[in-house]
């Protein structure tokens, strides 16, 4: 009976070791270096699009460290409807979206975009933690705010993925009249733990999420482990979300579906899924597919051979996997306008 209970405890043991030791790796893995993009892919600036200007910002964030972006406006809109704040999601800048800030922007907004601490343009040696971005976009609301060309103007939040987060997370901000959020997750620990154990080893995510919670309470102290559900049920401000039905990225089962049946009967929760779309659900379903297509061809061919990959870089069809869904972007640029419209 004693062997049992000792090799039962050294078999609990050793599992609680793994899932830290895990954790741990992911954890410095993910947060612990800068993100500059993909050097082979082609990210589009103002001048790919018409009339699109774009004029340098800079602002300081938390640390010091000073972040880095744009104003884009179309040039014939000298009196924008409001300022949108854009978040950007994980794995590069700002830039990555720029023909969505595109159509904001043609909707009749001034859009500040910004790379966050340790992403391209901006300061950071590396990225810190999911919870930096909602800070950093806590600097570029205050920023905002201060600049005394914005400082009365209706300011609305917007980001993907990452940047979703960092908006669900600021939506009680000063200034802020409401948020469109796309593919936000619940919490930084959560989607990690998700993302590396939750794949291999379903039931034992809340442990792995426990130990991200921990490193994150390291690294940030009182700033730590920010919750969207507990921010959004604290607000009366009106938030769009928006979720793909077969996200994998940001698990949907895991995040979209716990919000969509948290905030049902919300009077300022809107809630909107896009069946059979994945992680970027302003894109068109082909685009979606012909994406993921494109990408996962590309990394086998870097196993097998380098210079094919390189190659099929360069013949990537940019209009066909970046076709945007323009029912997806009006009912975004038309829910702007009713917060633009509303008193805040």
């Amino acid at each position: 009976m004693i062997t049992a209970i000792i090799v039962l405890a050294a078999l609990i043991a050793a599992i609680i070791f793994s899932v830290f030791g895990v954790a741990l790796y992911a954890f410095h893995r993910i947060t612990g270096k800068r993100y500059n993009g993909n050097k082979n892919l082609k990210y589009f600036t103002a001048v790919d699009f018409p009339e699109l200007a774009a004029e340098p910002i800079s602002f300081v964030s938390n640390r010091g460290q000073t972040l880095r972006g744009f104003l884009y406006r179309k040039e014939t809109v000298e009196s924008p409807k409001a300022l949108v704040i854009f978040a950007h999601g994980f794995g590069a800048g700002h830039q990555a979206y720029t023909t969505e800030i595109n159509a904001l922007a043609e909707a009749g907004y001034w859009v500040l975009a910004y790379d966050a601490t340790g992403c391209v343009a901006s300061d950071g040696a590396r990225l810190y933690g999911f919870d930096q971005g909602v800070l950093d976009l806590r600097s570029a609301i205050r920023y905002a705010n201060e600049e005394p060309r914005f400082s009365k103007m209706k300011k609305i939040l917007v980001g993907h993925s990452w940047g979703a987060f960092c908006v669900m997370n600021n939506v009680e901000a000063e200034g802020v009249c409401g948020a469109v959020a796309m593919c936000g997750f619940i919490s930084g620990a959560k989607v990690l733990a998700q993302n590396t154990v939750g794949r291999k080893v379903p039931c034992l995510t809340f442990l792995a999420e426990a130990f991200l919670r921990l490193f994150n309470s390291i690294r940030f102290g009182k700033a730590a482990n920010f919750n969207s559900l507990k921010s959004l049920q604290k607000t009366d401000k009106p938030v769009y979300l928006i979720y793909g039905s077969s996200d994998k990225t940001v698990s949907f089962r895991g995040n979209g579906a716990i919000f969509a049946k948290k905030f049902a009967e919300s009077s300022n929760i809107t809630c909107k899924i896009c069946e059979g779309k994945a992680h970027n659900p302003y894109l068109t379903m082909d685009a979606e597919r012909a994406m993921n297509q494109t990408f996962s061809e590309i990394a086998k061919q870097r196993k097998k051979n380098p210079v094919r990959a390189l190659q099929m870089y360069k013949e990537i069809d940019y209009a066909k996997i970046m076709e945007e869904d323009s029912e997806v972007m009006r009912s975004i640029a038309e829910y702007c306008d009713r917060l633009a419209d509303k008193k805040c």
